[in-house]
């Protein structure tokens, strides 16, 4: 899949674009919005939008996908991890993007718009000024500025107050709340996704917000209206499934959190044995420092998408409570015979947060992944032998 998403970025940037598309539509032409449902990778899973527009006297059937990037740009992990990467608008034909949803396996449903020869002619051009070379970047950010969220600016921003976006009232859902319905396959992404996304994720958002989802996003235009010739009329006016493929199975367990359940046994019993035995005491050592520098490295991670990246949603972030980076400089202490008396002091005010994020689990303003109780009794339990 990687390949096609490149050859799409090459191919739109191949060759000047009114080379081979018409300046003008004809009255045959019809525009509508593609919804496509999640793949099996991270960045596939929320599903996507595009943009379809057919015209058979012109012979013309393309695409105008916001989605478009290539892992092959350079420093393309770095970017991505501050925030910075660009996206582009990318122009295709529709049986490129027939091939690419058919090989992943994708369903794909159509929505044809109800609009005027003006109309379309107006979104047409939108779209090929935005795709001109000097325009057809942007700084994508998932939340506020994506392939859904400029469908839907640009059909309002060119339509006017002719268009009527709808948007439901009685929906009381958080960022994190939306995008938790997705990630319910990718249980370890979901468990990551917890660790380093802020508590400005767990805003209340609008129903317009929430269209940073392409599902969301059809249900939008699914009971939007226009207004034509003084009449307002149901927008959508006709539904197509063009692509069906089965829903992907939801696992049966939690299986991050039986792993750090699993964790927080293991420290029971390393616990249990070094107490025993003495002799034992180096398996705690070891178990010690994998616990503690795992978590601190998780910290450093956390502080870093805090302050160091343009990322909205990063900042803010409460797992630092118990997620501390401060642990990476105080793991060589373990491997010493006799620990400094500072140390005790160190896990004595540790194990006040990790109290602090149990009692205050449903008041601190951020939701946390249910995995994070075993870990933190874990650590709890390891802080508190350390401390005494």
């Amino acid at each position: 899949m990687r390949h096609i998403q490149i050859f799409l970025v090459f191919l739109l940037s191949a060759a000047p674009l009114h080379a081979f598309y018409p300046d003008s539509l004809s009255s045959e032409a019809e525009v509508s919005l593609l919804t496509i449902s999640p793949g099996d990778e991270l960045y596939m899973g929320f599903g996507h939008s595009a943009v379809r527009i057919i015209d058979p006297q012109n012979n013309l059937d393309r695409i105008y996908n916001y989605g478009t990037f290539s892992f092959d740009e350079p420093g393309f992990y770095i970017k991505f991890c501050r925030g910075q990467l660009d996206y582009q608008l990318s122009a295709y034909d529709y049986k490129y993007a027939y091939l690419m949803y058919t090989r992943e396996e994708r369903s794909m449903k159509e929505q044809v718009f109800r609009m005027t020869p003006q109309m379309k002619q107006a979104v047409y051009e939108a779209l090929e000024t935005n795709h001109l070379e000097e325009n057809r970047r942007y700084r994508y950010d998932f939340f506020f500025d994506n392939c859904a969220t400029r469908i839907r600016d640009i059909f309002e921003s060119t339509l006017g107050e002719a268009f009527t976006i709808y948007e439901v009232k009685d929906r009381d859902l958080t960022f994190r709340n939306y995008i938790d319905q997705y990630l319910v396959p990718m249980q370890w992404a979901d468990f990551g996704i917890d660790l380093v996304l802020g508590a400005k994720t767990d805003y209340k958002a609008s129903a317009r917000e929430a269209m940073f989802l392409p599902d969301y996003l059809f249900e939008g235009f699914d009971k939007a209206t226009i207004e034509i010739d003084g009449q307002v009329q149901p927008f959508v006016k006709e539904h197509k499934q063009i692509l069906t493929y089965p829903e992907q199975e939801k696992p049966g367990m939690n299986v991050p959190f039986m792993v750090m359940l699993g964790i927080a046994v293991v420290a029971g019993i390393v616990t249990f044995i070094a107490r025993k035995d003495g002799s034992l005491a180096a398996l705690a050592t070891v178990f010690d420092v994998l616990l503690f520098g795992i978590v601190g490295l998780l910290g450093v991670l956390v502080l870093l998408l805090w302050f160091a990246t343009d990322h909205k949603v990063t900042p803010l972030n409460y797992n630092i409570l118990w997620i501390w980076p401060t642990h990476l400089a105080i793991v060589p202490f373990f491997l010493r015979r006799k620990a400094p008396d500072w140390l005790s002091k160190y896990f004595k005010t540790y194990l006040v947060f990790l109290g602090i994020v149990l009692l205050g689990w449903f008041l601190i303003p951020q939701q946390f992944h249910v995995a994070f109780v075993p870990l933190i009794l874990a650590l709890g339990l390891r802080g508190w032998m350390r401390h005494s």
